[in-house]
């Protein structure tokens, strides 16, 4: 029987592999996300301030991503469900109901 002992390296590697990094190690996952078939510069993963990584928005703990010009932003439900109770009022169930916007606006 052979054990195996995972070190905190061997974590961040596998991590890193899994696609669980941080925008500043972008250099160290380079060559993998290249092999994996990425068609973009790997750089522009690690700067903040061009796309695609601008386009990401943060909801109090949630991640969103601007996802249209207009400003559409896509979620998981959980992260605005408290917004959406908040909005919603007597005769006007955003959550059972849903919302259509009359214009873009």
């Amino acid at each position: 029987m052979r054990a195996t002992v995972s070190t905190n390296s061997n974590l961040k590697c596998l991590a890193k592999a899994t696609g669980m990094w941080m925008p500043g190690q972008t250099a160290e996952v380079c060559a993998a996300m290249r092999a994996d078939g990425l068609q973009i510069d790997p750089a522009q993963l690690g700067r903040l301030d061009a796309d695609p990584l601008n386009a990401i928005v943060s909801l109090g703990g949630c991640s969103a991503s601007f996802v249209s010009p207009q400003g559409l932003v896509a979620t998981n439900h959980h992260c605005v469900l408290e917004s959406i109770q908040y909005h919603s009022k007597e005769g006007q169930d955003y959550l059972t109901d849903g919302f259509l916007a009359k214009s873009p606006g």
